[in-house]
C-alpha cells in the first residue's frame, strides 16, 4: 500500500479533478414530416463553466414513413455547427445512419421482410463515432436536421467528452 501511496500524487489528483470533469452533452428532438417543412434547428449553450472538449458522438434516430409505418430506412440528415466563428464540423447533411451508434429506433414493433416472416432487428452494436474538437464555453452549439419522410421522426444525441473548466469556475472552488 505504501509504494501506491507514494507513486499517487493525491493533491494533483484533486487539482486536476477540480479543474476539469467527464461531461455529456444531450440533445433531442422530433424533426417535422416533409410537407411540414422537414427542418429542424436544435441549439445548446457550452455554458461558461469552461470549454467542452469532445471525444465521441453517438445517437439514435427513429424511422417512421407515411402511415405512419417503420421502414428501416434512415430519413434523417444533420449538419453539425461551431458557433465559435461559425466553424462547419459536417461540410454538407450527412445521414444519420451513417454516424449514429446504436442506430435506429424500432418505433412500431416487428418489421418483417418483405417474404412477411422474417423479423427485421433493429438491434445494433454500441460503438460511438470518435470526433475530437473543443467547443469553447459561451458559444452555441447547433445542429440542423432534414426529414425526408412523410412522417416526423425523432432523434437523440449524445456528445461524450471532457469539461475543462474556466479558471474563473475553479477559483471558487
Amino acid at each position: 500500500m505504501n509504494v501506491l501511496t507514494n507513486k499517487i500524487n493525491a493533491n494533483a489528483v484533486k487539482d486536476l479533478q477540480i479543474s476539469q470533469h467527464f461531461n455529456v452533452i444531450y440533445i433531442e428532438g422530433t424533426v417535422p414530416a416533409l410537407a411540414a417543412g422537414g427542418m429542424l434547428t436544435a441549439t445548446t449553450k457550452i455554458t461558461s463553466y469552461g470549454d467542452f472538449l469532445c471525444y465521441r458522438m453517438t445517437g439514435k434516430y427513429s424511422t417512421l414513413t407515411a402511415g405512419p409505418v417503420d421502414d428501416g430506412t434512415c430519413h434523417l440528415r444533420m449538419t453539425i455547427r461551431d458557433g465559435t466563428g461559425g466553424v462547419d464540423i459536417f461540410e454538407d447533411f450527412i445521414p444519420l445512419d451513417l454516424f449514429c451508434s446504436p442506430g435506429r429506433v424500432r418505433t412500431m414493433g416487428v418489421i418483417l421482410d418483405a417474404a412477411g416472416g422474417v423479423p427485421n432487428p433493429s438491434q445494433q452494436l454500441f460503438y460511438p463515432m470518435p470526433m475530437e474538437y473543443i467547443f469553447r464555453a459561451n458559444n452555441d452549439l447547433t445542429l440542423q436536421l432534414k426529414n425526408d419522410s412523410d412522417y416526423a421522426n425523432s432523434f437523440n444525441i449524445a456528445l461524450w467528452g471532457t469539461r475543462l473548466k474556466s479558471p474563473a469556475a475553479v477559483r471558487g472552488l
